[in-house]
């Protein structure tokens, strides 16, 4: 997964935990400047405290974060935003009680953003969104949800797009066309840092993998190297990390 090109995202020697509970243990992790990368385990692996600790909601113990090649460790979710690194947490962070169309409006308040230009890109990425623009966000089916969420991160135009478990509770079918839709997003030159517990949709779409387990990064390389791996280092969490080659 190196690239001669600076790293969208890279996470070097970084530790982290909640009290005296270590989570992550020396991860080091780097998110190409293109395509998607989807960050496999099991539950309990230490996915989505990489991604607190990617996104500023966790500080790390140790190590260190940078967004393309400036160290940005310790930075808040809030100043992140603004310089490129955007996430949607899991779980559908959407005001259920508002319209559609009341929650666009609710991304707007970045400076030199018009209510009209993230109606039109929501509408145009997410073309169920215009169908549903009255309707009110808690009304809408899950996969929905998760569009209109991912409408929030897109509307700051990020460097780097981090989703944390988007299929979670979702039917697979619905779960597919959100994976679509994260491919596209890739392919319109965002890269994207993809959490999945789930790992055969999301393999069908990445360009590189890595695999979680127990706080480490067990296996990285492209979706054909770690195909048949896969299922071994859910099974078997003991192993020493592995990294693939050409």
């Amino acid at each position: 997964m190196t690239s001669v090109m600076t790293a969208a995202l890279e996470l070097r020697g970084v530790s982290a935990g909640y009290g005296r509970v270590a989570v992550l243990h020396d991860i080091d992790l780097a998110v190409p400047p293109y395509g998607v990368l989807a960050l496999l385990g099991s539950n309990g692996a230490g996915k989505s405290t990489l991604l607190r600790v990617a996104s500023g909601r966790t500080s790390p113990s140790s190590g260190q974060v940078l967004l393309r090649g400036t160290d940005v460790t310790g930075r808040s979710p809030e100043r992140l935003s603004r310089t490129g690194l955007c996430s949607v947490p899991e779980g559908r962070a959407v005001f259920p009680n508002l319209t559609v169309t009341e929650n666009l409006r609710m991304w707007t308040y970045r400076p030199g953003v018009s209510r009209k230009a993230v109606e039109e890109q929501a509408f145009a990425r997410f073309p169920r969104l215009k169908e549903r623009r009255k309707q009110l966000a808690g009304r809408l089916s899950g996969g929905e949800q998760q569009m209109l969420a991912m409408t929030r991160a897109l509307t700051a135009e990020p460097d780097v797009l981090l989703l944390d478990e988007i299929s979670m509770g979702l039917a697979p079918v619905v779960a597919a066309e959100l994976f679509g839709l994260v491919r596209q997003i890739a392919d319109d030159g965002t890269p994207v840092l993809l959490v999945e517990q789930f790992a055969r949709t999301a393999l069908e779409i990445a360009d590189s993998v890595a695999v979680m387990a127990q706080g480490h990064i067990r296996v990285t390389g492209t979706p054909e190297e770690v195909r048949d791996q896969v299922l071994e280092t859910y099974l078997h969490t003991d192993a020493q990390p592995t990294r693939l080659e050409n």
